[in-house]
């Protein structure tokens, strides 16, 4: 094998076409998300505002359930014939389940119709985005030297995705008014998609194969089949980055979704100050990601999973006091974002380190879209419904004890592997 010096050098071009493809990915579901009011009245029509959040939480569900289909197909195509080709298809499927979401006619006008195809287009992202985060966290892992720094370009694309589909909407609430937002507005949001797909698919047809990939390609006669080698041969592993991953992902979805859409559903704050808050949250956690990049690269992953689970931990359990006004509202969901930001670099590396080349793509996609599937997709969902029928404290606990488990898992997994070593 070459020495890892001769590896290429990470271009602007592979950059910008990662980094573009994530925002895209995530643009979406944090896009579905944040206009989930109005989603919820266009194809979910209900009397009660928190009811039809809760129909908006239940197809969010689903996209996340179908994940880990994504993540077997494309980690299968990762690993067998490329990550550039499993890249190119993971957007591709993304640019057109998103931009064709605003042109779905309404449910006064279509009828039931409106909500199925709704969730066709949600099942076709699902398996788009259940195959983007492994493919380009393997490609980036593969590419560089410095595995965990480079871990940034992938996952600043969520804060960066929260931002632009939360300054989006803030142009068009204050540029066509609140009354056409709701009936029609909304819709460009999703329609704007479209450039930023065109614009990853440029850079991702030029991208030369992982460095890494190639060269374990060539020592392989045959590459086994991934997901059999990934199940059979890793399941600690597996398991621990399904627990990791989902439980981050609930403490992601409950501090920048489940808090300030609740908050709104009690008409706490207004949709213009939601859409703010969750702004804030996309630059604190950009800046966790930065900050977690440089300093996991110097004190190692695990120190910084740990803070960063402890943070949203502590986010999860603000629930008690931050419905009491919007001060401790926008403090709880910042804590949360910087937190998120600290763990999701550190994760990123974990992971990719915990599996080996040829069924790299394949091991972080499974336990990482296995754990958002079953385990985040559900959280809006299920902390909602215990907000409802309980008080607002038992969302939250449930997402901190979902936390809490996970610094469990990642450290028996870590006192077995260093056991391992030693015998």
């Amino acid at each position: 094998m070459k020495e890892i010096d001769e590896r290429p050098k990470l271009s602007p071009g592979i950059a910008v076409g990662v980094m573009t493809g994530t925002i895209l990915e995530w643009y979406d579901v944090f896009l579905f998300a944040i206009g989930g009011v109005y989603v919820g009245k266009a194809f979910f029509p209900s009397h009660d505002p928190l009811a039809a959040l809760l129909a908006v939480y239940v197809t969010y569900a689903i996209t996340f359930a179908v994940r880990p289909l994504g993540a077997i197909l494309f980690g299968y195509i990762g690993d067998k014939r490329g990550r550039k080709e499993a890249l190119f298809w993971t957007l591709f499927l993304a640019g057109l389940s998103t931009s064709l979401i605003g042109t779905i006619p309404t449910y006064a006008s279509w009828g039931i119709w409106a909500p199925i195809t709704v969730v066709v287009l949600r099942i076709l992202m699902g398996l788009s985005i259940g195959g983007e985060w492994g493919a380009a966290t393997s490609y980036i892992y593969d590419m560089t030297k410095r595995k965990v720094v480079a871990q940034i370009i992938v996952q600043s694309g969520v804060p960066v995705g929260v931002m632009l589909a939360a300054g989006i909407l803030l142009i068009l609430q204050s540029t066509l008014g609140e009354n056409t937002m709701a009936a029609w507005g909304w819709r460009i949001a999703f329609l704007i998609s479209l450039i930023l797909v065109l614009i990853g698919l440029l850079f991702r047809i030029r991208f030369p194969e992982a460095f890494e990939y190639e060269e374990a390609k060539k020592e392989t006669k045959e590459i086994p089949d991934p997901l059999k080698t990934v199940v059979a041969r890793y399941p600690l592993q597996t398991f621990t980055g399904v627990m990791l991953t989902g439980a981050v992902g609930a403490g992601f979805i409950y501090s920048w979704t489940t808090l300030p859409a609740t908050a709104m559903a009690k008409e706490i704050i207004s949709s213009g100050v939601y859409i703010k808050i969750v702004m804030l949250f996309g630059i604190a956690e950009l800046i966790g990601v930065i900050l977690g990049g440089f300093l996991s690269e110097k004190y190692g992953n695990r120190t910084f999973i740990y803070l960063g689970l402890l943070g949203l931990t502590l986010t999860a359990l603000s629930a008690a006091i931050a419905f009491n006004s919007p001060a401790l509202l926008v403090s709880a969901v910042a804590l949360g974002g910087f937190s998120h930001g600290l763990v999701y670099t550190s994760q990123a590396s974990y992971l990719s380190a915990l599996f080996p080349t040829l069924a790299r793509t394949t091991g972080i996609s499974f336990s990482y879209q296995v754990g958002n599937g079953f385990v985040t997709g559900t959280t809006p969902m299920i902390s909602t419904y215990l907000v409802k029928i309980i008080g607002s404290m038992a969302g939250g606990l449930y997402v901190a004890i979902l936390l809490v488990i996970a610094m469990i898992v990642v450290t028996f997994e870590y006192s077995k592997r260093m056991l391992q070593l030693k015998n």
